[in-house]
């Protein structure tokens, strides 16, 4: 069988887009991959080459990368910045219409209207559909779509929101609050329109549920299980992120300038290492801000966390689940973080994690266990164990597999039929 993988999500650089919506992605394609071709359908930054040969070593190196021969077609997103508006010019049609917002925009067009049904027109027996942006054209097309499966890793309207109430505040800020139905109303429209969605956590569930919006099926965020690393005695905090997503951003400003004063008050010798990509675009990078380290993207990832003895994650807004916690937990490290950097994971306060909002609050609990090895030993211990049961990516990968499978109708041995069919 054939199934039609659309996302906005273009993997420019495959060393270095591996942040956790990458890995999300990843997982459903391989696990797609079991049963069924694949073909890929990316909406691309405008100027990415799209000529035939450029389409073609692009596939080539997906294919290596995700192991996983797929055929690949690239589509340019409308460029909203080509002919630039007031700011206010820009949000008003975006109050009435889920289409006129910000980055939905850009896949909304009837080029990427007419990219979509080109590739229906390969009759697909299904379509796999990665975030809400990418489901644009599967909502404002007029042709018959085939079972669709619809990932909403994150409640956009929730994420937006919790944005939007980020200091500092300004009139043109608040102007976004009006937005906020149109944006929720195009995701009961693509809940509806899909056979199934597929949330981050149980939370996220219970509430589309509770709006009475069905076929709502949870499959978590998932990591491999790495070996654990031993407990460092070196006085070293963590926080890993990509800093070109706002969330991280303000979250590693808050760590700096907000909560690690407090634990160096405490213990001078304490070290704060801030690693990811984009690092420049964090209030403190070039400052020479005492005790912390940037060290930009990291490849080895055993050693970054052999040499951390506390991982942070101070996260104050956007939805889903948080990758970069499960896969912490995974390395059997000790963890603070904030409610929403915990939200929706099955890590319990007090016996997975330290949570704590408050920056002198965040900071007494990351000098606690830079100070308690036993604690340290106990919260990393139980952390792992509970990462191994639940977030597991061959387990996971099972459960979506089997999902989709189930929604269409299919044994395994009907999905080998079909696939040998259609080759």
């Amino acid at each position: 069988m054939r199934v039609l993988f659309v996302s906005t999500h273009f993997p420019q650089d495959l060393r270095l887009d591996v942040q956790g919506t990458y890995k999300r992605m990843a997982t459903f394609l391989e696990a797609i991959k079991t049963f069924a071709q694949v073909d890929v359908l990316f909406y691309v930054p405008p100027g990415t080459d799209t000529s035939p040969g450029a389409i073609a070593a692009i596939e080539k190196a997906l294919s290596q990368h995700w192991q996983l021969p797929i055929t690949l077609f690239l589509c340019p997103e409308f460029d909203e910045h080509a002919h630039p508006l007031p700011k206010w010019q820009q949000q008003a049609p975006g109050m009435f219409s889920i289409f006129q917002q910000r980055d939905l925009v850009r896949t909304s067009q009837p080029e990427q209207i007419h990219a979509f049904e080109a590739c229906l027109n390969r009759q697909p027996d299904a379509v796999f559909i990665h975030r809400l942006r990418s489901m644009c054209p599967a909502l404002l097309t007029r042709k018959t779509l085939p079972p669709l499966f619809f990932d909403l890793d994150d409640i956009e309207h929730i994420a937006f929101l919790r944005d939007i109430r980020q200091p500092p505040t300004r009139l043109i800020t608040w102007l976004y609050y009006l937005q906020i139905p149109a944006l929720w109303w195009g995701e009961r429209q693509a809940i509806k329109l899909a056979q199934q969605t597929y949330v981050c956590s149980q939370q996220d569930r219970n509430y589309l549920s509770n709006q009475g919006l069905a076929g709502v099926v949870v499959i978590p965020n998932a990591v491999h299980i790495p070996r654990p690393e031993p407990l460092t005695t070196e006085p070293t905090l963590l926080f890993l992120g990509a800093y070109h997503y706002y969330p991280n951003i303000n979250a590693a400003n808050f760590l700096i300038e907000q909560v690690f004063p407090y634990v160096r008050q405490q213990m001078p010798e304490a070290r704060l290492i801030i690693a990811g990509k984009q690092p420049e675009n964090i209030h403190s990078y070039g400052s020479g801000a005492p005790g912390v380290e940037f060290t930009g993207f990291v490849d080895d990832l055993d050693a970054l966390y052999r040499r951390s003895r506390v991982v942070c994650c101070p996260i104050l807004s956007g939805g889903g689940t948080r990758v970069k916690l499960v896969e912490a937990a995974a390395y059997g490290k000790p963890m603070v973080s904030t409610r929403i950097g915990a939200e929706g994971l099955n890590f319990v306060n007090g016996q997975d994690f330290l949570q704590r909002d408050e920056p002198q609050a965040f900071a007494e609990a990351c000098v606690k266990l830079l100070q308690n090895d036993d604690l340290c030993d106990r919260l990393g211990a139980a952390a792992r164990m509970t990462a191994i049961k639940q977030y597991d990516r061959a387990n996971i990968m099972h459960l979506i597999k089997r999902s989709i499978q189930q929604q269409l109708g299919l044994t395994e041995a009907q999905t080998r039929h079909r696939s040998q069919v259609k080759r």
